[in-house]
């Protein structure tokens, strides 16, 4: 009897070690399949601050395409001097992006205003992330003129299936359409990939003349059946182009160096840029000098243009700062091309290392 009480006993201890061991088997599954937490972090936005320093201004002319073109031909020392290839051009870009610059819109640097008559224009702080420096880029003769698309440009800029910007070139095996051969376009893909390089999407000023055209549309030929057409394009593009952030300058209507041409040709010239490129881009009252070569020592012809509302006129120097003056702000531009590379290669005060930029193959 005794031997059996003891056998029960077992038999329910064991029962029990068994209910125990179920318990925790459940429980563990239970843990096991518990999801994790996701956490989410809230993205901090930088601090805005005024900037003291100077501005950096600085300037391109259309890209070189096509280097082994460009550069082997009849205007071979014209494009190396002052152009850049497609890859130096992203190089800088890069180069300028991982030293703390970021793109500043010109609109947001000058306030204009009237009292008793009196027109001031004043520079105004750029407001940008603390620890970054404010960059203004500007595009010179963004018309593709003919002796460059002859030579390894693209030929004009257009929109594609998506309403995106792009570069068109017609090629000997066809047209093409491509994103990272041209001024504007590069750019458009570079903030998409770093967003952080505009500053409240900011973009660059485009300086047109009217000689040949602007954008690669026909815009000179006014006699031309097909004039009505391509304005209309070409005011296509530059709506879309204003809607991305871009500006837009007067670069004269013929190049000429404004300084030595006669007051005659002078008018002649600004008057024609008022007939045939200011319908198409509209009202703007940013003036880029043709050459850098400014005309604010010689009044008569400074007043002319200043009278046609433009208020901020640029130079070619330095590339730093501004000067304000009685009724327009005048900032120096820095070229970045052949001559900047060939000048600059070995100086201390270089924007960037130019042998991390330099296509030295192309350029041989």
């Amino acid at each position: 009897m005794k031997n059996k009480n003891i056998l029960i006993s077992l038999v329910v201890f064991l029962a029990l070690i068994s209910c125990v061991n179920v318990k925790d088997n459940n429980n563990l599954t239970k843990a096991r399949t518990t999801p994790e937490v996701t956490v989410t972090v809230t993205k901090q936005e930088p601090v805005m601050v005024y900037y003291e320093g100077e501005l950096l201004n600085i300037f391109f002319h259309p890209l070189v395409a096509k280097p082994e073109i460009a550069f082997k031909g009849s205007r071979r020392d014209h494009f190396l001097e002052w152009f850049v290839t497609a890859d130096e051009y992203k190089k800088v870009l890069y180069e300028m992006y991982i030293a703390d610059y970021v793109l500043v819109d010109i609109n947001e640097l000058y306030n204009v205003n009237y009292l008793d008559g009196r027109k001031t224009v004043t520079y105004s702080k750029p407001l940008i992330p603390e620890g970054k420096k404010p960059m203004v880029l500007s595009i010179d003769d963004l018309s593709y003129y003919e002796h460059v698309r002859e030579n390894g440009f693209v030929h004009k800029l257009v929109l594609d299936e998506k309403g995106n910007i792009a570069a068109w070139t017609n090629n000997n095996s066809g047209e093409e359409l491509s994103y990272d051969l041209d001024v504007v376009t590069y750019l458009e893909e570079f903030i998409k990939k770093y967003p952080d390089f505009s500053v409240r999407g900011a973009r660059g000023i485009i300086a047109l003349t009217g000689y040949e055209g602007v954008l690669g549309y026909q815009t000179q030929k006014l006699n031309d059946p097909e004039y009505q057409s391509e304005k209309e394009n070409a005011i296509i593009i530059v709506n879309k182009l204003k809607e991305l952030g871009w500006r837009f300058a007067s670069h004269s209507w013929g190049h000429p160096n404004l300084p030595e041409i006669s007051i005659q040709w002078f008018m002649n010239d600004t008057n024609r840029w008022d007939r045939e490129v200011r319908p198409i881009i509209g009202d703007t009252d940013l003036y880029i000098y043709p050459f850098g070569a400014g005309v604010e020592h010689l009044e008569e012809k400074h007043k002319i243009l200043r009278d046609r509302n433009f208020n901020v006129f640029f130079g070619v120097g330095s590339g730093r700062g501004y000067r304000e003056r009685q009724g327009y702000i005048y900032m120096d531009r820095r070229n970045i091309d052949g001559f900047y590379f060939r000048v600059f290669k070995n100086r201390t005060d270089r924007l960037f290392d130019i042998e991390n930029v330099i296509d030295a193959e192309a350029r041989r």
